[in-house]
């Protein structure tokens, strides 16, 4: 009997196999095979947890700078506060110790008053405070008698008509300075009411208007003598000749010839030399009366008379300079004084550098 065939195995051919494939045991599996896939599922996780750990740092990173671009700010903004406090406390004692300043001199000025019935520059008010030490800076000042310089306001009247003994100071005073004496016309024209120029040299509104940039004259007196920096012909070298030697007092007022420099003087009616002799005898021994100034020769020789003249003062400007830490602080202040003797402030103006 022939043997059984194994079923298909010889189909085609295709169920052969090797004899030494043959009852072969199945290739065991790699041990490192599941390590493999641990790893493999590992690996995502931990660059993730790497990643996490990127951007938590970054990110406190970001805190921290955030945290000390805040500190450093809050620092710097303290620091300019304390700064700023400090500025204006600084300026606030500087403040007080200039009005203190004021009340000192308005005091000395009364008790003036009462001392003397004239005003020189030998007296106790006319002496200049230097520096003196104060908490924390120091403090200087003077007192300057405003009647010895020629009142740019007294060009006009009371009732507001042209004086023209003045205007003829005026004229003499700009020519000993070396300025056009027509000038006077222009100021005139500046504090006069109307608007028709005065004469030749006078400036009203036309003049003004013509200017880059245009304004008008004033036509009211002036409050204060840099005003006069306004007027047509007042360039800044006029201006700083006439600065020492001339005041806007809010009334017409006569010149005080004790305090008067030389250049005033000499805008009576004397030369010039002549006058420097008589503002040093004045300002060294000042007339008691003002029968006493008309005594001198160089008055008797300009035939000078007294209207105009005095040898008393009504109106003084005060000036203090206060220095605290940093701060510097420029203090005026307009005083009058009554004929009862008693002072008061007009107005004050301040400065701070």
């Amino acid at each position: 009997m022939a043997p059984r065939a194994h079923p298909g195995a010889d189909r085609a051919g295709q169920g052969q196999c090797h004899p030494a494939a043959r009852g072969r045991a199945p290739a065991p599996r790699a041990r490192g095979h599941r390590a493999d896939r641990t790893l493999h599922r590992g690996g995502p996780v931990t660059s993730l947890r790497h990643g996490q750990q990127g951007v938590a740092l970054i990110t406190a990173l970001v805190v921290v700078a955030i945290a000390t671009i805040a500190a450093t700010w809050l620092l710097t903004s303290l620091q300019q506060d304390i700064r700023r406090s400090a500025s204006v406390l600084q300026q606030e004692q500087a403040w007080q110790y200039a009005l203190g300043a004021e009340a000192w001199a308005s005091r000395r000025l009364e008790e003036d008053a009462r001392e003397s019935k004239y005003d020189g520059l030998t007296e106790e008010w006319a002496t200049e405070l230097p520096p003196l030490p104060v908490e924390g800076g120091s403090i200087s000042g003077r007192l300057l008698d405003l009647q010895g310089r020629f009142n740019l306001n007294s060009l006009l009247t009371r009732d507001g008509k042209y004086d023209s003994q003045a205007q003829s100071r005026l004229r003499r005073l700009l020519e000993i300075e070396d300025l056009p004496p027509d000038l006077t016309l222009a100021i005139l024209d500046w504090i006069d009411a109307d608007n028709e120029p005065a004469g030749p040299g006078g400036a009203e509104d036309s003049a003004y208007l013509a200017l880059d940039p245009p304004y008008l004259a004033a036509n009211r007196p002036m409050v204060v003598p840099s005003e006069l920096r306004l007027v047509k012909g007042i360039d800044t070298q006029a201006w700083k000749k006439l600065e020492p030697l001339v005041s806007a007092l809010p009334e017409s007022t006569p010149i005080n010839v004790n305090t008067a420099p030389a250049e005033v003087l000499a805008s009576l009616g004397m030369s010039l030399s002549q006058a420097e002799g008589l503002a040093s005898a004045l300002h060294e021994s000042p007339a008691e009366r003002i029968e006493d100034f008309l005594l001198y020769p160089e008055v008797q020789e300009a035939r000078i008379g007294q209207q105009g003249l005095s040898v008393s003062s009504h109106w003084f400007r005060l000036e203090v300079q206060v220095e605290i830490g940093q701060i510097r602080l420029d203090y005026r202040a307009l005083l009058h004084r009554d004929e009862q003797g008693r002072v008061r402030t007009i107005f004050r103006s301040t400065g701070t550098t």
